[in-house]
């Protein structure tokens, strides 16, 4: 599930991270990022555009970096109020939420980014996750097989969504085999989630 996790957040970076590639290196540590000039690149951004979605989004996930929980969700809502139809600031808003296990956030995100593209087989397979923690087995066991028919029909290691989202699926396609059977298990023996 962390690889999830992390796939999900480096397909929001792809997105809304000026030099996003650095970003990625950053995560193995061969190159670092600014986070405090990227966060006022972003800053500056607001200033000049205040209703720029993308703006909004940059703050949220340099504030996020730099560790400020509240602004990271303060900007990620905004980004997303004002550009609801994409999902990507739902999904980023998702990471974070994730890192903290506040479930029903995370939940919420997901229907929201959902809502808007049914079809993203990494925001069907991390629902599927929230609704098993949860213990909603038959709904995540529904979830789980909807995210692996998705990736069937899906060639490559990427989904991208209709605005252009890159999302790296290849964690589901992995994964999906042993959560269905995995929740199966817990639904026959009349077992809930742990």
């Amino acid at each position: 599930m962390k690889q999830l996790g992390t796939a999900l957040l480096l397909a929001v970076c792809v997105v809304y991270i000026p030099g996003c590639f650095q970003f990625a290196l950053a995560q193995h540590s061969s190159v670092s990022v600014d986070w405090k000039a990227e966060l006022e690149k972003a800053q500056n951004g607001i200033k000049k555009n205040p209703k720029s979605a993308f703006w909004h989004n940059q703050a949220g996930v340099a504030y996020d970096a730099l560790g400020d929980f509240e602004r990271a969700v303060k900007e990620l809502q905004m980004a997303s109020a004002l550009d609801p139809t994409d999902p990507i600031h739902d999904y980023a808003l998702y990471a974070i939420y994730k890192r903290k296990g506040m479930l029903a956030q995370e939940r919420d995100v997901l229907l929201n980014g959902l809502e808007v593209d049914s079809a993203n087989p990494l925001g069907r397979f991390e629902f599927a996750y929230v609704l098993e923690k949860e213990g909603h087995l038959v709904d995540s066991l529904r979830e789980y097989r909807a995210a692996k028919q998705l990736v069937a029909q899906m060639e490559g290691p990427e989904y991208k969504d209709q605005r252009g989202n890159p999302y790296d699926i290849s964690s589901v396609r992995e994964e999906a085999d042993s959560a269905i059977d995995r929740v199966s298990k817990l639904i026959a023996s009349g077992q809930r989630a742990k």
